[in-house]
């Protein structure tokens, strides 16, 4: 198993400032927002929006050009898919569920154009950990991975993304991409065994994460 690292990435500045509106439980936050109650508006928004940059910034990232305008697409559509809320899991999860859809959806919608991932072939980037510092190698390890995911078929990469970099469950995964839970299993496998050939083909990329193995406790 190839060790994941999760980024750490800081949250893009508020779209708009919280309202200051007091928190309310679920159940009287949905039922003032289907009685059109503007305290219960505000209060959603703040209740939705940490989400929202939270989610977008794990999936998109906080310097992508289309962050402020896929926020805005995901409290739109969290609003408007509001009624289709069934109380199966926690509403922050939804919220995040739903905000990964719209991402997913906006990302695919790129594809052609490939910036999601760096679209320079992997096995054309000079690499060498042990010539580099750790950051700089780290990088270049997450570029070379990002240009070997480019070159896959996109379901399979963003399953395993969202399942092993994220930590999204197949469940959630299949929200999220519209698609059955056996389906997302099938693609997580194939994802997890092409990348995982991929590193294994590439000689500066597996002595990386050779290295980072023997590190780890």
């Amino acid at each position: 198993m190839v060790p994941v690292r999760r980024s750490h990435l800081r949250l893009l500045a508020p779209v708009l400032e919280p309202s200051g509106a007091p928190a309310l439980d679920d159940h009287a936050l949905l039922a003032g927002l289907e009685r059109r109650e503007p305290p219960a508006a505000a209060a959603f928004y703040d209740r939705a929006r940490p989400i929202v940059e939270r989610t977008l910034s794990r999936l998109l990232g906080r310097s992508d050009p289309d962050y402020e305008d896929v926020a805005q697409a995901a409290l739109y559509e969290l609003i408007q898919t509001l009624k289709t809320f069934r109380h199966e899991c926690p509403l922050d999860a939804w919220l995040a569920i739903v905000t990964a859809r719209v991402t997913y959806r906006q990302l695919r919608r790129r594809r052609l154009e490939r910036r999601f991932f760096a679209q320079t072939p992997a096995d054309t980037l000079p690499f060498d950990p042990a010539a580099l510092p750790v950051p700089f190698a780290t990088r270049q390890a997450i570029e070379r991975v990002r240009a070997h995911l480019s070159c896959m078929n996109d379901k399979h990469s963003w399953t395993f993304l969202l399942h092993d970099a994220c930590g999204y469950s197949l469940v959630q995964i299949a929200q999220i991409m519209d698609t059955s839970v056996s389906a997302a299993q099938t693609r997580l496998v194939r994802g997890r065994r092409e990348i995982h050939e991929r590193i294994g083909a590439d000689a500066g990329l597996a002595r990386f994460f050779d290295d980072l193995s023997e590190e780890l406790p």
